[in-house]
This record gives structure tokens, sequence and C-alpha cells, in this order.
């Protein structure tokens, strides 16, 4: 299954795969909203890197749908690679 190795500003990296789905968290004019569902799929020449870029740029902050405990900031990935 591929999958994609996300690093963060403070150092950590976490290994996502193919098919894992995430949703992100908007800035509102009153505060903060849930938004989009993005779901990891594979470019047949780039990987997962479409798929993850995509979900970066549509929120602030996104978690796994599985793991809604954690939450991390979009703005904080600094490094992502093909696995």
């Amino acid at each position: 299954m591929p999958e994609i190795k996300v690093t963060f500003a403070d150092g950590t990296t976490k290994i996502f795969h193919e098919e894992q789905s995430f949703r992100t968290i908007v800035k509102t004019d009153k505060g903060s909203a849930l938004s989009e569902i993005f779901s990891l799929w594979h470019h047949f020449n780039d990987g997962l890197i479409p798929s993850f870029t995509e979900m970066l740029m549509h929120g602030n902050f996104f978690f796994d749908v599985e793991e809604p405990t954690v939450v991390y900031s979009a703005n904080s990935v600094i490094r992502f690679e093909e696995v």
C-alpha cells in the first residue's frame, strides 16, 4: 500500500497511507468549523503527493477521521516524501 512520510516543524514524523481519510478544519468569521473530508489516493506518476497537498491547501488544520483526538496544523508540515 502506498505511503507518505510527513515531517512536522517540531521534528516529529508520521506515516500516512493510501485511502486514509482526513477531515479539515477551516477558519471562519466566527471561529473555526469542520470542513471537507479528503482521502489519500495514489497518482500513477506522483504517488500520494497530489492528494496530500490538495488537503493541505483546503484547511488550516486536519485530523485522521479514525483518530480525531489528534489534530495537525497544515502550516507545521515542512516536508513530505513517498515511502
